[in-house]
Protein backbone atom coordinates (compact mmCIF):
# COMPACT_ATOMS: atom_id res chain seq x y z
CA UNK A 1 0.00 0.00 0.00
CA UNK A 2 2.42 2.33 0.89
CA UNK A 3 4.48 1.92 -2.59
CA UNK A 4 1.05 2.84 -4.11
CA UNK A 5 1.30 5.37 -2.14
CA UNK A 6 4.67 6.84 -3.20
CA UNK A 7 4.30 6.13 -6.93
CA UNK A 8 1.53 8.26 -7.15
CA UNK A 9 3.09 11.49 -5.03
CA UNK A 10 6.40 10.68 -7.67
CA UNK A 11 3.67 10.74 -10.50
CA UNK A 12 1.87 14.41 -8.83
CA UNK A 13 5.38 15.90 -8.99
CA UNK A 14 6.54 15.03 -12.52
CA UNK A 15 3.42 16.30 -13.80
CA UNK A 16 3.64 19.58 -11.64
CA UNK A 17 7.04 19.74 -12.77
CA UNK A 18 5.61 19.84 -16.60
CA UNK A 19 2.76 21.84 -15.99
CA UNK A 20 4.09 24.51 -14.26
CA UNK A 21 7.37 26.53 -14.72
CA UNK A 22 8.69 27.38 -10.59
CA UNK A 23 8.57 31.32 -10.14
CA UNK A 24 11.93 33.44 -9.93
CA UNK A 25 12.80 34.35 -6.53
CA UNK A 26 14.71 37.09 -8.11
CA UNK A 27 11.53 38.17 -10.03
CA UNK A 28 9.08 38.57 -6.70
CA UNK A 29 8.72 42.18 -5.05
CA UNK A 30 9.86 41.33 -1.99
CA UNK A 31 13.20 40.14 -3.08
CA UNK A 32 14.31 43.07 -5.13
CA UNK A 33 13.10 45.96 -2.59
CA UNK A 34 15.03 44.17 0.35
CA UNK A 35 18.01 43.14 -2.51
CA UNK A 36 18.79 47.04 -3.62
CA UNK A 37 18.34 47.94 0.05
CA UNK A 38 21.47 45.60 0.60
CA UNK A 39 23.21 46.92 -2.07
CA UNK A 40 23.42 50.32 -0.30
CA UNK A 41 22.80 49.49 3.54
CA UNK A 42 24.69 45.71 3.62
CA UNK A 43 26.49 44.82 0.27
CA UNK A 44 27.41 41.75 1.94
CA UNK A 45 23.98 40.61 2.61
CA UNK A 46 23.01 41.62 -1.10
CA UNK A 47 25.93 39.01 -2.19
CA UNK A 48 24.30 36.59 0.10
CA UNK A 49 21.25 36.90 -1.65
CA UNK A 50 22.46 36.04 -4.75
CA UNK A 51 24.49 33.55 -4.00
CA UNK A 52 21.61 31.94 -2.42
CA UNK A 53 20.15 32.36 -4.91
CA UNK A 54 22.37 30.52 -6.96
CA UNK A 55 23.29 27.52 -4.69
CA UNK A 56 18.78 27.20 -4.87
CA UNK A 57 19.06 26.69 -8.86
CA UNK A 58 19.76 23.57 -11.40
CA UNK A 59 21.88 24.03 -14.21
CA UNK A 60 19.61 26.50 -16.09
CA UNK A 61 19.57 29.84 -17.70
CA UNK A 62 18.54 31.74 -14.60
CA UNK A 63 21.28 30.15 -12.76
CA UNK A 64 23.70 31.45 -15.62
CA UNK A 65 22.28 34.83 -15.37
CA UNK A 66 22.51 34.35 -11.54
CA UNK A 67 25.82 34.17 -11.91
CA UNK A 68 26.78 36.85 -14.07
CA UNK A 69 25.46 39.49 -11.60
CA UNK A 70 27.47 37.96 -8.80
CA UNK A 71 30.57 38.25 -10.91
CA UNK A 72 29.63 41.96 -11.94
CA UNK A 73 28.88 42.41 -8.01
CA UNK A 74 32.75 41.22 -6.99
CA UNK A 75 34.65 42.39 -9.62
CA UNK A 76 33.04 45.92 -9.58
CA UNK A 77 34.61 46.24 -6.20
CA UNK A 78 37.60 45.19 -7.57
CA UNK A 79 37.91 41.60 -5.92
CA UNK A 80 38.49 38.24 -8.13
CA UNK A 81 35.38 36.47 -8.77
CA UNK A 82 35.74 32.39 -8.52
CA UNK A 83 33.64 30.39 -9.95
CA UNK A 84 32.39 27.11 -7.49
CA UNK A 85 31.49 24.93 -11.07
CA UNK A 86 33.93 22.18 -11.32
CA UNK A 87 36.03 21.71 -14.09
CA UNK A 88 34.95 17.87 -14.89
CA UNK A 89 31.54 18.85 -15.43
CA UNK A 90 29.27 17.79 -18.34
CA UNK A 91 26.33 19.71 -17.87
CA UNK A 92 25.85 21.99 -21.16
CA UNK A 93 24.64 24.51 -19.43
CA UNK A 94 27.56 24.53 -16.99
CA UNK A 95 30.11 24.81 -19.85
CA UNK A 96 28.11 27.52 -21.15
CA UNK A 97 28.35 29.71 -17.88
CA UNK A 98 32.19 28.80 -17.75
CA UNK A 99 32.11 30.70 -21.14
CA UNK A 100 29.93 33.44 -20.40
CA UNK A 101 32.12 34.09 -17.71
CA UNK A 102 35.19 33.54 -19.28
CA UNK A 103 34.05 36.63 -21.34
CA UNK A 104 33.26 39.08 -18.61
CA UNK A 105 36.81 38.27 -17.32
CA UNK A 106 38.57 39.13 -20.57
CA UNK A 107 36.05 42.45 -21.11
CA UNK A 108 37.72 43.71 -17.72
CA UNK A 109 40.71 43.11 -18.34
CA UNK A 110 40.38 44.98 -22.44
CA UNK A 111 39.92 42.11 -24.52
CA UNK A 112 36.86 42.17 -26.28
CA UNK A 113 37.91 40.37 -29.38
CA UNK A 114 38.36 37.39 -27.35
CA UNK A 115 35.26 38.28 -24.92
CA UNK A 116 33.10 38.10 -28.13
CA UNK A 117 34.69 34.62 -29.59
CA UNK A 118 33.71 33.24 -26.09
CA UNK A 119 30.05 34.95 -26.50
CA UNK A 120 29.94 32.95 -29.65
CA UNK A 121 30.97 29.36 -28.65
CA UNK A 122 28.44 29.64 -25.79
CA UNK A 123 26.03 30.44 -28.71
CA UNK A 124 26.95 27.06 -30.67
CA UNK A 125 26.68 25.48 -27.99
CA UNK A 126 23.77 26.73 -26.67
CA UNK A 127 21.95 25.89 -30.53
CA UNK A 128 20.36 22.86 -29.57
CA UNK A 129 18.48 23.95 -26.44
CA UNK A 130 16.12 25.55 -27.76
CA UNK A 131 16.20 27.73 -24.97
CA UNK A 132 14.97 31.24 -25.32
CA UNK A 133 15.85 33.09 -22.29
CA UNK A 134 19.20 31.66 -22.66
CA UNK A 135 19.12 33.18 -26.35
CA UNK A 136 18.16 36.61 -24.76
CA UNK A 137 20.82 36.65 -21.94
CA UNK A 138 23.39 35.83 -24.76
CA UNK A 139 21.64 38.27 -27.12
CA UNK A 140 22.66 40.95 -24.45
CA UNK A 141 25.82 39.91 -23.89
CA UNK A 142 26.62 39.76 -27.59
CA UNK A 143 25.05 43.20 -27.34
CA UNK A 144 27.76 44.19 -25.05
CA UNK A 145 31.16 43.00 -26.73
CA UNK A 146 29.84 44.39 -30.03
CA UNK A 147 29.21 47.75 -28.08
CA UNK A 148 32.66 47.93 -27.33
CA UNK A 149 34.65 46.88 -30.39
CA UNK A 150 32.57 49.73 -31.87
CA UNK A 151 30.04 47.20 -34.04
CA UNK A 152 26.97 49.45 -32.71
CA UNK A 153 24.25 47.95 -35.67
CA UNK A 154 24.98 44.29 -34.47
CA UNK A 155 24.65 45.79 -30.75
CA UNK A 156 21.74 47.16 -32.03
CA UNK A 157 20.21 43.88 -33.47
CA UNK A 158 21.26 41.81 -30.76
CA UNK A 159 19.19 44.22 -28.11
CA UNK A 160 16.12 44.64 -29.79
CA UNK A 161 16.40 40.55 -30.31
CA UNK A 162 16.27 40.36 -26.41
CA UNK A 163 14.17 42.87 -25.46
CA UNK A 164 11.67 41.07 -27.93
CA UNK A 165 11.53 38.34 -25.77
CA UNK A 166 11.86 39.54 -22.89
CA UNK A 167 8.58 41.84 -22.79
CA UNK A 168 6.17 39.14 -23.54
CA UNK A 169 7.27 38.28 -19.62
CA UNK A 170 6.44 40.33 -16.67
CA UNK A 171 9.22 40.95 -14.49
CA UNK A 172 11.45 38.48 -15.93
CA UNK A 173 14.11 37.78 -14.35
CA UNK A 174 16.55 39.24 -16.78
CA UNK A 175 16.09 43.14 -15.83
CA UNK A 176 14.65 44.10 -19.06
CA UNK A 177 16.34 47.62 -18.46
CA UNK A 178 19.71 46.09 -18.70
CA UNK A 179 18.98 45.41 -22.51
CA UNK A 180 17.12 48.62 -22.75
CA UNK A 181 20.34 50.49 -21.63
CA UNK A 182 22.95 48.86 -23.55
CA UNK A 183 20.26 49.91 -26.81
CA UNK A 184 20.47 53.16 -25.75
CA UNK A 185 24.53 53.19 -26.09
CA UNK A 186 24.10 51.37 -29.90
CA UNK A 187 21.78 54.65 -30.93
CA UNK A 188 24.69 56.97 -29.29
CA UNK A 189 26.90 55.03 -31.40
CA UNK A 190 26.28 56.26 -34.45
CA UNK A 191 24.95 59.49 -33.62
CA UNK A 192 21.45 58.72 -33.30
CA UNK A 193 20.36 60.70 -30.58
CA UNK A 194 17.20 61.22 -30.51
CA UNK A 195 16.42 56.98 -30.47
CA UNK A 196 18.99 57.20 -27.71
CA UNK A 197 17.20 59.28 -25.63
CA UNK A 198 13.84 57.00 -26.36
CA UNK A 199 15.87 54.23 -24.91
CA UNK A 200 17.11 55.89 -21.76
CA UNK A 201 13.68 57.54 -21.18
CA UNK A 202 12.19 53.48 -21.79
CA UNK A 203 14.65 51.95 -19.14
CA UNK A 204 14.22 55.14 -16.48
CA UNK A 205 10.21 54.57 -16.82
CA UNK A 206 10.50 50.95 -16.15
CA UNK A 207 12.31 51.40 -12.67
CA UNK A 208 10.86 50.40 -9.56
CA UNK A 209 10.73 53.74 -6.53
CA UNK A 210 13.29 51.03 -4.73
CA UNK A 211 15.77 50.67 -7.65
CA UNK A 212 18.92 52.56 -8.07
CA UNK A 213 19.25 54.23 -11.13
CA UNK A 214 22.62 55.63 -11.52
CA UNK A 215 24.08 53.93 -14.24
CA UNK A 216 20.55 55.31 -16.14
CA UNK A 217 21.39 58.63 -15.03
CA UNK A 218 25.28 58.48 -15.48
CA UNK A 219 23.93 57.26 -19.57
CA UNK A 220 22.24 59.87 -20.04
CA UNK A 221 24.80 62.40 -18.65
CA UNK A 222 27.05 61.40 -21.32
CA UNK A 223 24.53 61.33 -23.92
CA UNK A 224 23.46 65.10 -23.29
CA UNK A 225 27.04 66.09 -23.29
CA UNK A 226 27.24 64.61 -26.88
CA UNK A 227 24.38 66.52 -28.06
CA UNK A 228 25.64 70.09 -26.26
CA UNK A 229 23.30 70.17 -23.28
CA UNK A 230 25.91 70.94 -20.81
CA UNK A 231 23.92 71.92 -17.84
CA UNK A 232 21.66 69.39 -17.73
CA UNK A 233 24.22 66.88 -18.13
CA UNK A 234 25.76 67.89 -15.23
CA UNK A 235 22.60 67.75 -13.37
CA UNK A 236 22.15 63.86 -14.26
CA UNK A 237 25.89 63.07 -13.19
CA UNK A 238 25.77 64.61 -10.29
CA UNK A 239 22.26 62.62 -9.54
CA UNK A 240 24.32 59.18 -10.61
CA UNK A 241 27.49 60.08 -8.23
CA UNK A 242 25.13 60.92 -5.27
CA UNK A 243 23.93 57.88 -5.14
CA UNK A 244 27.01 56.03 -5.81
CA UNK A 245 29.51 57.50 -3.31
CA UNK A 246 26.31 55.73 -1.06
CA UNK A 247 27.18 52.67 -2.84
CA UNK A 248 30.96 52.82 -2.47
CA UNK A 249 32.24 51.42 -5.36
CA UNK A 250 35.46 52.94 -6.40
CA UNK A 251 35.00 52.11 -10.30
CA UNK A 252 31.38 53.71 -10.41
CA UNK A 253 32.59 56.70 -8.60
CA UNK A 254 35.28 57.10 -11.44
CA UNK A 255 32.72 57.23 -14.27
CA UNK A 256 31.20 59.60 -12.51
CA UNK A 257 33.88 61.79 -12.40
CA UNK A 258 35.03 61.29 -15.72
CA UNK A 259 31.86 62.49 -17.29
CA UNK A 260 31.89 65.34 -15.06
CA UNK A 261 35.35 66.35 -15.88
CA UNK A 262 34.21 65.87 -19.88
CA UNK A 263 31.34 67.99 -19.20
CA UNK A 264 33.54 70.95 -17.61
CA UNK A 265 36.04 70.31 -20.31
CA UNK A 266 33.18 71.38 -22.78
CA UNK A 267 31.93 74.01 -20.73
CA UNK A 268 35.92 75.24 -20.31
CA UNK A 269 36.03 75.24 -16.37
CA UNK A 270 39.77 73.42 -16.93
CA UNK A 271 40.67 73.53 -13.41
CA UNK A 272 37.55 71.47 -12.24
CA UNK A 273 38.11 69.52 -15.04
CA UNK A 274 41.34 68.24 -14.17
CA UNK A 275 40.80 67.90 -10.70
CA UNK A 276 38.11 65.23 -12.08
CA UNK A 277 40.30 63.49 -14.19
CA UNK A 278 42.59 62.95 -11.41
CA UNK A 279 40.21 62.22 -9.06
CA UNK A 280 39.17 59.35 -11.14
CA UNK A 281 42.70 57.92 -11.41
CA UNK A 282 43.28 57.84 -8.00
CA UNK A 283 40.20 56.03 -7.64
CA UNK A 284 41.15 53.58 -9.98
CA UNK A 285 44.99 53.09 -8.83
CA UNK A 286 44.13 50.19 -6.36
CA UNK A 287 41.39 48.48 -9.29
CA UNK A 288 42.43 47.84 -12.62
CA UNK A 289 39.92 45.04 -13.38
CA UNK A 290 38.35 47.74 -15.71
CA UNK A 291 40.95 48.99 -18.39
CA UNK A 292 38.54 50.85 -20.13
CA UNK A 293 37.81 52.73 -17.39
CA UNK A 294 41.23 53.56 -16.35
CA UNK A 295 41.67 54.60 -20.63
CA UNK A 296 38.88 56.69 -20.14
CA UNK A 297 40.17 58.50 -17.28
CA UNK A 298 43.67 58.88 -18.76
CA UNK A 299 41.84 60.18 -22.23
CA UNK A 300 40.03 62.67 -20.23
CA UNK A 301 42.90 64.33 -17.98
CA UNK A 302 44.99 64.08 -21.64
CA UNK A 303 42.12 66.23 -23.28
CA UNK A 304 42.43 68.76 -20.23
CA UNK A 305 46.35 68.83 -20.42
CA UNK A 306 45.64 69.45 -23.86
CA UNK A 307 43.81 72.23 -24.10
CA UNK A 308 46.36 73.68 -21.51
CA UNK A 309 48.56 73.50 -24.04
CA UNK A 310 50.64 70.70 -22.00
CA UNK A 311 51.02 68.83 -24.78
CA UNK A 312 54.17 66.32 -23.40
CA UNK A 313 51.89 65.28 -20.77
CA UNK A 314 49.23 64.93 -22.93
CA UNK A 315 51.03 62.68 -24.83
CA UNK A 316 52.17 60.60 -22.27
CA UNK A 317 48.42 59.73 -20.67
CA UNK A 318 47.04 59.03 -24.23
CA UNK A 319 50.12 56.73 -24.57
CA UNK A 320 48.90 55.20 -21.30
CA UNK A 321 45.17 54.89 -22.41
CA UNK A 322 46.01 53.22 -25.71
CA UNK A 323 47.99 50.33 -23.61
CA UNK A 324 45.19 49.76 -21.73
CA UNK A 325 43.07 49.33 -24.95
CA UNK A 326 41.78 45.87 -27.68
CA UNK A 327 43.78 48.05 -30.42
CA UNK A 328 41.72 45.72 -33.10
CA UNK A 329 38.32 47.20 -31.69
CA UNK A 330 36.56 49.55 -33.00
CA UNK A 331 35.43 51.25 -29.96
CA UNK A 332 34.40 55.30 -29.54
CA UNK A 333 36.97 55.18 -26.73
CA UNK A 334 39.48 53.81 -29.14
CA UNK A 335 39.25 55.96 -31.95
CA UNK A 336 38.84 58.80 -29.62
CA UNK A 337 42.24 58.59 -28.39
CA UNK A 338 43.91 58.13 -32.08
CA UNK A 339 42.10 61.71 -32.58
CA UNK A 340 43.87 63.30 -29.62
CA UNK A 341 46.78 61.90 -29.64
CA UNK A 342 46.84 63.11 -33.64
CA UNK A 343 45.57 66.66 -32.42
CA UNK A 344 48.49 66.85 -29.85
CA UNK A 345 51.15 65.79 -32.20
CA UNK A 346 49.61 68.64 -34.96
CA UNK A 347 50.22 71.19 -32.23
CA UNK A 348 53.77 70.00 -31.50
CA UNK A 349 54.03 70.27 -35.23
CA UNK A 350 55.14 66.52 -35.87
CA UNK A 351 52.44 66.35 -38.89
CA UNK A 352 53.87 62.63 -40.03
CA UNK A 353 53.11 61.07 -36.49
CA UNK A 354 49.48 63.46 -36.41
CA UNK A 355 48.19 62.00 -39.79
CA UNK A 356 49.51 58.24 -38.94
CA UNK A 357 47.16 58.54 -35.88
CA UNK A 358 44.23 60.53 -37.58
CA UNK A 359 44.19 57.75 -40.51
CA UNK A 360 43.87 54.68 -38.00
CA UNK A 361 40.68 56.77 -36.90
CA UNK A 362 38.94 57.23 -40.14
CA UNK A 363 39.92 53.92 -41.46
CA UNK A 364 38.04 52.59 -37.47
CA UNK A 365 35.23 54.88 -37.88
CA UNK A 366 34.42 54.11 -41.02
CA UNK A 367 34.49 50.19 -39.79
CA UNK A 368 32.23 50.52 -37.26
CA UNK A 369 29.93 53.00 -39.02
CA UNK A 370 30.78 55.74 -36.30
CA UNK A 371 29.19 58.94 -37.93
CA UNK A 372 30.72 62.04 -35.39
CA UNK A 373 33.77 60.03 -35.21
CA UNK A 374 34.40 60.04 -38.52
CA UNK A 375 33.29 63.69 -38.90
CA UNK A 376 35.51 64.80 -36.22
CA UNK A 377 38.51 62.40 -37.67
CA UNK A 378 37.85 64.54 -41.38
CA UNK A 379 38.06 67.29 -39.33
CA UNK A 380 41.34 67.10 -37.52
CA UNK A 381 42.81 65.58 -40.91
CA UNK A 382 41.92 69.04 -43.07
CA UNK A 383 43.97 71.17 -40.10
CA UNK A 384 46.81 68.79 -40.53
CA UNK A 385 46.72 68.92 -44.36
CA UNK A 386 46.36 73.25 -44.19
CA UNK A 387 49.12 73.01 -41.62
CA UNK A 388 51.41 71.06 -44.17
CA UNK A 389 50.46 72.90 -47.02
CA UNK A 390 48.15 70.94 -49.08
CA UNK A 391 45.22 72.78 -49.23
CA UNK A 392 43.67 70.94 -52.38
CA UNK A 393 44.08 67.83 -50.13
CA UNK A 394 42.54 69.83 -47.43
CA UNK A 395 39.27 71.14 -49.12
CA UNK A 396 38.46 67.38 -50.48
CA UNK A 397 38.67 66.31 -46.53
CA UNK A 398 36.85 69.01 -45.66
CA UNK A 399 33.81 68.45 -48.25
CA UNK A 400 34.24 65.00 -47.01
CA UNK A 401 33.26 66.28 -43.27
CA UNK A 402 30.53 68.55 -44.64
CA UNK A 403 28.40 64.80 -45.94
CA UNK A 404 28.85 63.02 -42.91
CA UNK A 405 27.24 66.15 -41.22
CA UNK A 406 24.64 66.04 -43.55
CA UNK A 407 24.47 62.68 -43.13
CA UNK A 408 24.14 62.50 -39.55
CA UNK A 409 21.54 65.62 -39.50
CA UNK A 410 19.21 63.22 -42.16
CA UNK A 411 19.49 60.59 -39.42
CA UNK A 412 18.44 62.88 -36.36
CA UNK A 413 15.13 63.98 -38.87
CA UNK A 414 14.37 60.64 -39.42
CA UNK A 415 15.13 60.28 -43.00
CA UNK A 416 16.52 56.95 -44.24
CA UNK A 417 20.24 56.91 -44.80
CA UNK A 418 22.12 54.62 -46.98
CA UNK A 419 24.84 54.05 -43.64
CA UNK A 420 21.55 52.26 -42.20
CA UNK A 421 21.92 49.55 -45.17
CA UNK A 422 24.02 47.49 -43.70
CA UNK A 423 22.03 47.13 -40.44
CA UNK A 424 18.91 46.14 -42.48
CA UNK A 425 20.90 43.30 -44.07
CA UNK A 426 21.82 42.26 -40.66
CA UNK A 427 18.84 42.18 -39.51
CA UNK A 428 17.35 40.19 -41.99
CA UNK A 429 20.05 37.82 -42.03
CA UNK A 430 19.61 37.13 -38.00
CA UNK A 431 15.67 37.34 -38.77
CA UNK A 432 16.00 33.88 -40.33
CA UNK A 433 17.78 32.47 -38.00
CA UNK A 434 15.80 33.56 -35.23
CA UNK A 435 13.04 32.32 -37.48
CA UNK A 436 13.99 28.75 -37.56
CA UNK A 437 14.93 28.47 -33.64
CA UNK A 438 11.42 29.72 -32.57
CA UNK A 439 9.62 27.11 -34.86
CA UNK A 440 11.63 24.28 -33.14
CA UNK A 441 11.09 25.47 -29.88
CA UNK A 442 7.50 25.16 -30.74
CA UNK A 443 7.79 22.01 -31.91
CA UNK A 444 9.28 20.72 -28.49
CA UNK A 445 6.69 22.79 -26.77
CA UNK A 446 3.66 20.83 -28.73
CA UNK A 447 5.77 17.70 -28.57
CA UNK A 448 5.80 18.64 -24.40
CA UNK A 449 2.44 19.31 -24.10
CA UNK A 450 1.66 15.95 -25.81
CA UNK A 451 3.46 14.19 -23.27
CA UNK A 452 1.60 16.37 -20.51
CA UNK A 453 -1.52 15.01 -21.54
CA UNK A 454 -0.53 11.18 -22.05
CA UNK A 455 1.31 11.63 -18.42
CA UNK A 456 -2.13 13.32 -17.28
CA UNK A 457 -4.06 10.50 -18.58
CA UNK A 458 -1.61 7.62 -17.27
CA UNK A 459 -1.81 9.04 -13.48
CA UNK A 460 -5.59 9.56 -13.73
CA UNK A 461 -6.05 5.58 -14.51
CA UNK A 462 -3.07 4.40 -12.24
CA UNK A 463 -5.79 6.93 -9.50
CA UNK A 464 -8.74 5.19 -10.24
CA UNK A 465 -7.53 1.80 -10.35
CA UNK A 466 -6.38 2.48 -7.01
CA UNK A 467 -9.06 3.80 -5.65
CA UNK A 468 -11.44 0.45 -7.04
CA UNK A 469 -8.86 -1.20 -5.36
CA UNK A 470 -8.83 -0.08 -1.72
CA UNK A 471 -12.83 -0.06 -2.16
CA UNK A 472 -12.59 -3.99 -3.06
CA UNK A 473 -10.21 -4.38 -0.09
CA UNK A 474 -12.06 -2.43 2.17
CA UNK A 475 -15.57 -4.15 1.40
CA UNK A 476 -13.24 -7.49 1.21
CA UNK A 477 -11.74 -7.19 4.62
CA UNK A 478 -15.00 -7.14 7.23
CA UNK A 479 -15.86 -10.53 5.05
CA UNK A 480 -12.82 -12.43 6.03
CA UNK A 481 -12.29 -10.82 9.78
CA UNK A 482 -11.71 -14.57 12.21
CA UNK A 483 -14.34 -15.09 14.32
Amino acid sequence: MLGYFHFIIGCFFLLISFNSSATSVMSSESWQEEYHLNRIENPNKALSMLNNVYSSLPPSAERIFTATRIHGFVTRRGNVYTSPLKNNTTNIYDHIESLILLSMDLEDNGDYKQALQQIKKAQLKSKNLNDLDLNSLLSIKQCRSNLALGNYYLAEFYCQSAIKHLEKTKDHYIDIKWAYRLLALSYQGVSDFKSALKANEKALSLSKSYELNDTIYNNISSLLLQMGQLKEAEKYAKKALKIREKRQISQKIAQSHIVLAQIYLKSSQYANAKSCANFAIAQLNDNTANAQTLSRAYLTLAAVLNKQSYYDEAIEYLLLALKQLDNNSNSDLLINTYQLLSSAYLKHENSNKALDYISIAIDKSQQSQNQQALANSYLIKSDIEEFTGDIKAALITRKLYENVIKKIHALNDGNKDMTLELRNLLIEKEKEKLNNLKEKHQQIVEINKEKQHKLLFQVTVIILILIIYLILRIRWLPMHKPN
